[in-house]
Order: C-alpha cells, then sequence, then structure tokens
C-alpha cells in the first residue's frame, strides 16, 4: 500500500512540471511557439531583439511568410499571391513600452514591388488589460486600439489587437462593427514550437 501511494506522488510530482511546460511564458516563447485556429496554424520565431518571423499555413496548403515589429505591426507579408511591405516613415521603437493609457502614432507607406501606395497613419491606444484564454493556457493581454487614418486624416478602419507582453506578440483581434456589435477572433491554442508536427 505505501509502495503505491509513493509511486502516484511521484507520478504527480514528475507530471506536474510536464503539463506546466506545455504553456510557452515569457523565457520559453523566445525558442518558438504554435498558434492554431480552425485548420489555420502560425508558426511563431523570435527573429532578433526588433522583429518576430511568423509562418502561417493555411487550410488547402497555403503557406504564407510575416514579418512583424515586435510581435505587434506586421511589416510585410509575402505569399504566392501577396507580395506587401509597409515602409514607415516614422520611428518604430517610440511605440514601446506599451503601458495602460499609453497613445503611439505611427506613419508608414504601403508598398508592393511595382508601387508605393500613398501614406497612412496608425494611432494606438492601449484601453486595458484582458486575460485571453488559449486552450489550457492564459495570458494577460493588452488591448490595442487600432485607428487608421488616410492622408486626409479620414479614419478608414478600427479594430482592437490583443498583444500578449508575456509572448511578445498578437493571440487575438476584435472587430467593431458598425451596429455596435464585436467580433472576437482569436486563436484556440498555443503549444512550444518544439511540439509541432512536421
Amino acid at each position: 500500500m505505501f509502495k503505491q501511494i509513493f509511486l502516484f506522488v511521484f507520478a504527480t510530482l514528475i507530471a506536474a512540471p510536464a503539463l506546466a511546460g506545455t504553456c510557452p511564458d515569457a523565457k520559453t516563447a523566445k525558442q518558438g511557439f504554435v498558434l492554431e485556429r480552425q485548420g489555420t496554424r502560425a508558426e511563431v520565431r523570435q527573429a532578433s531583439d526588433h522583429f518576430v518571423q511568423v509562418t502561417n499555413h493555411y487550410p488547402g496548403g497555403k503557406k504564407q511568410d510575416v514579418i512583424y515589429y515586435k510581435g505587434l505591426l506586421p511589416i510585410s507579408r509575402f505569399d504566392e499571391t501577396t507580395q506587401s511591405i509597409s515602409i514607415p516613415v516614422s520611428e518604430l521603437r517610440t511605440i514601446f513600452p506599451l503601458a495602460l493609457k499609453a497613445r503611439r502614432a505611427v506613419t508608414y507607406a504601403p508598398a508592393t514591388p511595382s508601387k508605393v501606395g500613398a501614406l497612412i497613419s496608425l494611432e494606438l491606444t492601449v484601453t486595458g488589460m484582458e486575460e485571453v484564454e488559449l486552450g489550457p493556457c492564459t495570458y494577460e493581454a493588452y488591448a490595442v486600439h487600432n485607428r487608421y487614418l488616410n492622408a486626409d486624416g479620414k479614419t478608414t478602419s478600427e479594430h482592437t489587437d490583443l498583444y500578449s507582453p508575456e509572448l511578445g506578440f498578437l493571440i487575438g483581434k476584435r472587430y467593431h462593427e458598425r451596429n455596435g456589435a464585436q467580433t472576437l477572433v482569436k486563436y484556440q491554442s498555443i503549444r512550444p514550437l518544439a511540439r509541432a508536427p512536421f
């Protein structure tokens, strides 16, 4: 009887760290992680101190590579049909660190290999903190309201990013409908990149 109790306690102690390790944290996220939702898989890798590289795999086999500044702002997007770059004309480094009620602004030019578009201004406002569940894992996320303005100062679109400072990446978006309704789109699960199937 004592032996059975000992084996049960020992197995529990060994399993606890293993279960805890399945949720990437600030330290392990730098080694990469995988986000999934409805058949779409995003492999997230730290490219440098400032950039995050993401490879998106979509149902049907489409693959897309995206580079984000600090995991928040998409800088480039490449796949078999799209090649787009956001060329910043203001200092990106002033956006961070994020904090509650912080207001930031960045201006950039959208570009393709053959064309550079008119300047776009993006106003970022941190409106609060939220808990976001990704399967069994829970993360605190900044709610960062995005407002895009054209060269005439007219708002062209708005949405809210849910940005995890622990992961250094976006884990959800909230879209605001004209009728006042809101649609939340977030990933459903997360795991370390090493556990991704080949």
